[in-house]
Formats: C-alpha cells, structure tokens, sequence
C-alpha cells in the first residue's frame, strides 16, 4: 500500500461559548468533516485487489480550541489513507473537495505526504511464492520510496503489524532471533 496524509483547516471568528449558538463553529464543522471520511472510506470497503480491499483510512486528529468556554477560531482535521495499488487518487481528491465544500466552503485540505502504493514486477516475480505464503503487506514501507527512486526494494525485519503503534507495542524475542540469522545469513553469504 501507499500512504496518503492530509489536513483540513477552517477558520472562524472564534468567540465566548455563550455565543455558540449563533457563530461558526469550525470544529463542529470539520467533525461532521471526519464523520463524512469515514463513511466514504466504508463504502470502499470492496475496491482494491485481493487481499488489499478497502482504504485504510484513520482520523488521525481533531484540534484547535483553547478552553471549554471559548469557540475555537481555527480548527484542524488531520488524516491517514493506504491506497492499494491502483488507487484512484485523483479521484478521491475531488470526492473529498466536495465533501468538504458540501459541509462548509471555507475548507481548505492540504497533502502533508503522499507516497504511491510499492510496485516493481520483476522484484514482486521473485517474491510472490513467499508473499503468497504470508500474505499480503497492508502498510505502506520505504520500498515505494526506493521504487520511485528506480531501485527496486525489499523491507524485512522483525515483529508484527498487529502489535505496532500501541502503547505497548512489542517485538517478539524469536522475531529478534530469527532476524538477526536473517542478517548473518546476508552479510556472510558472499
């Protein structure tokens, strides 16, 4: 997969919350914003090759008041996508455009990175029985960025993605282990 960020920014006179009830509200707004991403990125849940469907999109954050009593000036939305390979990004640039027009035309949406899904045919000839026998890679990795550069890429390395980016995320000691002959068994082969 490739990996998308982005960010929508709505400002607004901010003001004393006694007042919310008659002035523009941006973090409301761009709430509605993340309930609407998250919709469009469910009615996805099908596209994409096998073992690849859907778009892995998570809000990632919600930002920009200052107090319980005071109507945020600005607020920030902030976004992640794994595009599968074949994405239609432009595609869901403009579905996103409309989606924030429709809730608010103030919206403005930034790219904060773009990396496009990892693809080099003659390296994932040569992979494919091993990727058959684990499956397929859900996140996106610096191959794609080495891939972009012309140099076709393997990454590999210990642990699991379902243990990953959690509070007690870990790294199992025979994963460490079997890396580590891994790297002795690359470094020492010629």
């Amino acid at each position: 997969r490739g990996v998308l960020a982005q960010i929508a920014t709505l400002r607004g006179p901010g003001g004393h919350s006694s007042k919310a009830d008659f002035l523009p509200k941006p973090l409301a707004q761009l709430a509605r914003l993340a309930v609407a991403l998250d919709d469009c990125a469910k009615r996805r849940l099908g596209e994409g090759p096998a073992g690849m469907t859907g778009a892995c999109l998570n809000i990632a954050d919600l930002r920009g008041g200052v107090a319980f009593n005071v109507i945020a000036a600005t607020g920030e939305l902030e976004w992640s996508l794994r595009p599968y390979p074949g994405f239609d990004r432009a595609g869901w640039d403009r579905e996103i455009a409309a989606l924030a027009a429709a809730i608010d035309p103030a919206v403005t949406i930034a790219t904060t990175l773009d990396h496009v899904p990892f693809h080099c045919e003659a390296l994932a000839e040569l992979a494919r029985p091993f990727v058959r026998s684990i499956g397929p890679l859900d996140f996106w990795t610096e191959a794609a960025l080495w891939a972009t550069a012309g140099v076709d890429a393997i990454v590999i390395g210990p642990g699991d993605i379902a243990q990953a980016h959690a509070a007690d995320e870990f790294v199992e000691l025979a994963d460490l282990e079997w890396f580590g002959g891994v790297l002795a068994a690359w470094l020492y082969s010629g």
